[in-house]
């Protein structure tokens, strides 16, 4: 079985997902990981690998998410 990822409407909200984990982890990475006093996870050490790494997932959500959305009809495809 071989998996089409154009025009595929269940790879295209795995990718929103995937972009929004990411920007939900780079936001929490960001506001709560590096304030003084945060209640959560306390500390202000900034470790550049895991903002990197929300940035990977952010990346790859959107591509997949780009491939992958649902699109009309074609322009060339359509007898004029």
């Amino acid at each position: 079985m071989q998996l089409s990822i154009e025009d595929n409407p269940l790879v295209f909200w795995a990718g929103l997902v995937l972009f929004f984990l990411g920007l939900a982890g780079a936001l929490f990475y960001l506001l709560v990981r590096t304030s003084n006093e945060s209640l959560i996870m306390p500390g202000p050490v900034f470790r550049l690998k895991h903002f990197i790494f929300c940035l990977v997932v952010i990346a790859a959500g959107a591509v997949l998410a780009s491939f992958s959305r649902p699109r009309g009809s074609r322009v060339g495809s359509e007898p004029r």
